[in-house]
């Protein structure tokens, strides 16, 4: 009688491990779930303000047959405010005599020239290359001890690259003046003074 009760009880644990040992076939695993990270891209606004520097070489021809070079600074500042159009203001003054060229001679004498104007900038961007115009109006000043000026219309034509982050290296011609009616020249003779600027800026 002891040992079919043993039996029986052996039998009984057997049935009892069997059963949870079986997976149930009602059970699902369910998969982890996937976590989506979106990549967020920063767009640049169109408008900002930008300020800049750079380094100007001068050139004064006249019908007299005078050539007047100097080395001058220009300060910029301008509002970006569309993707194609700004608005900028530059000042450029010499930092030394003029050199005088003439059939007879080469020779120094001391005129200082500066120039102060705003231009609307239209612009073209394609990579990292822009390439853009000046049109505007500005007023030209010469010093020789006594002062002379004359406003005119101005323009320019020119390229920026971006060189690191917020940061541009630019170039451009400038036509300054180019009339007879400045009164530094004699007997109305044609006057025509051009800038070549090499400089970078900061934008805002």
């Amino acid at each position: 009688m002891q040992g079919l009760k043993k039996i029986l009880s052996s039998v009984l644990l057997l049935s009892f491990i069997c059963t949870f040992a079986v997976p149930d076939e009602d059970i699902n695993l369910k998969e982890a779930p996937k976590i989506t990270v979106q990549k967020s891209t920063v767009k640049l606004s169109s408008t900002y303000f930008y300020t800049g520097l750079g380094y100007s070489y001068l050139n004064m021809d006249s019908d007299s047959s005078n050539t007047d070079t100097g080395h001058a600074i220009t300060l910029l500042a301008g509002y970006n405010f569309h993707k194609y159009l700004a608005l900028e203001s530059r000042y450029t003054a010499t930092i030394n005599d003029s050199s005088v060229h003439n059939t007879s001679a080469d020779f120094d004498q001391r005129l200082d020239i500066s120039n102060i104007a705003l231009y609307l900038k239209p612009k073209y961007s394609t990579g990292g290359l822009t390439m853009y115009g000046l049109l505007g109006y500005g007023q030209i000043t010469f010093d020789n001890g006594i002062s002379h000026s004359e406003n005119s219309f101005q323009c320019a034509i020119g390229a920026q690259m971006e060189a690191i982050y917020n940061i541009d290296v630019f170039v451009d011609y400038t036509k300054l003046y180019d009339d007879n009616d400045f009164d530094i020249s004699t007997n109305n003779s044609d006057l025509s003074i051009d800038a070549v600027n090499i400089g970078v800026k900061y934008n805002f």
